[in-house]
């Protein structure tokens, strides 16, 4: 109706028309019955991180803290997180050095040295006066909050 009155409608109906379509989407998932789910990953081998998580529309810790070995790593672990409608900590190790590569759409990404919100594509290190290679965390964040934790 705005249109005929040579008026936009703005960013909220952007919003609305985005909230329509994602609630179509989870209504044809699993049947209808979409719930939103509790995650708490600990990965025990830089195997088992290498393989990375999915997260969709759940909230929860991904605890990388246990892939701190007393030793060095040998070579990079690269640990892909695929977080889209969630609200999840990543606890990362603070003996080793950690690497945030993160591509956020229409999230947040809050770490102790700030927060950033909306379209975003953040590096960041941590521990670089550690030995050894590298933990290096791969966050594809859509419509999520992603918050960096120093742990151990």
């Amino acid at each position: 109706m705005a249109g005929f009155r040579g008026r936009t409608s703005g960013i909220l109906s952007l919003f609305a028309v985005i909230a329509l379509v994602t609630g179509g989407i989870y209504n044809t998932l699993d049947d209808g019955r979409m719930r939103f789910q509790q995650v708490d990953w600990n990965p025990a081998s830089a195997e088992e991180a290498r393989g990375g998580i999915d997260i969709t529309a759940g909230r929860g810790t991904v605890d990388l803290t246990g892939l701190s070995p007393t030793a060095a790593l040998t070579s990079d672990v690269v640990v892909p997180l695929d977080i889209t409608a969630s609200n999840v900590t990543v606890v990362i190790p603070q003996n080793l050095p950690v690497d945030i590569k993160a591509d956020m759409t229409m999230g947040n990404l809050n770490e102790p040295s700030g927060q950033r919100g909306g379209t975003t594509t953040r590096e960041s290190s941590y521990n670089t006066d550690r030995p050894g290679n590298h933990l290096v965390v791969r966050i594809d964040g859509t419509f999520s909050n992603v918050t960096i934790q120093e742990g151990n």
